[in-house]
């Protein structure tokens, strides 16, 4: 649960500030991929896809953006993406448009393709 969902903020802040290559819009879309995507972070649990008595429920993916728009008010130079990049990001997490941020896992990805 959370000790996991922390992993997955600091992990991606700490390579956002150490790595100029995760603070372009290929670096950053690699770096959701790999520490929250292919790691298996939850989204449709804590974004609340789908209502459940005992939600799991939690903004641990909002964080981690606000997290980044802080950065990028402070550094906005050493960013190739602006705060309508985070936004446009975070809106899309909620529509089922795309298939990153609707499942649990990976399990769940490749079940539902089949």
């Amino acid at each position: 649960g959370n000790g996991r969902d922390i992993c997955c903020i600091i992990s991606s802040l700490v390579q956002l500030l150490l790595d100029p290559y995760f603070r372009t819009i290929t670096g950053f879309q690699s770096l959701i991929q790999k520490e929250w995507v292919a790691a298996g972070h939850p989204f449709c649990d804590r974004l609340g896809h789908i209502t459940k008595i005992n939600s799991d429920k939690s903004p641990i993916f909002l964080l981690y953006l606000d997290c980044v728009w802080q950065l990028l008010q402070q550094f906005p130079s050493k960013f190739e993406f602006t705060e309508t990049y985070l936004t446009t990001l975070w809106d899309i997490a909620h529509v089922s448009i795309f298939d990153t941020f609707i499942f649990n896992c990976e399990r769940d990805r490749l079940s539902a393709a089949t």
